[in-house]
């Protein structure tokens, strides 16, 4: 993780701090701080480098659908499952527009957000994605 910050920071410096190079190094970084437990820091990092991304590219390019998928699952991995359907509903229904209802990626987040719906209604103990 220090290494990506460290390349982050030397990407942003030398091609900018908004550069694909340095957004995707800023991206992973944050994803070590999830795996690591550090899930403040993770999504803060996240939702910054998603920022980025919406800034140049919007909602729906490759970047943005990966990024908004990895924060809706880290919330859900913090059974914080109505945040997770916050940000994972808008996600699907992009995905159902940019790709189809049939594409892999649209499939499984439609079936996240059945589990999701199930845990909020009270009928399963817990997602179990």
């Amino acid at each position: 993780m220090p290494e990506l910050e460290a390349l982050a920071d030397a990407y942003g410096r030398v091609r900018g701090p908004s550069s694909d190079e340095a957004l995707d190094c800023r991206a992973q970084a944050a994803r070590c701080r999830g795996e690591l437990g550090q899930v403040t820091e993770a999504l803060a990092g996240l939702n910054g480098v998603l920022d980025a991304v919406r800034a140049v590219d919007g909602d729906g390019s490759e970047n943005a659908v990966e990024l908004r998928r990895d924060i809706g699952m880290l919330f859900l991995a913090q059974q914080r499952a109505a945040e997770a359907y916050d940000v994972l509903e808008p996600l699907h229904a992009d995905l159902c527009v940019v790709y189809g209802p049939d594409d892999e990626l649209t499939a499984e987040v439609a079936e996240t957000l059945a589990v999701i719906r199930l845990d909020l209604d009270g009928d399963a103990p817990g997602p179990h994605v």
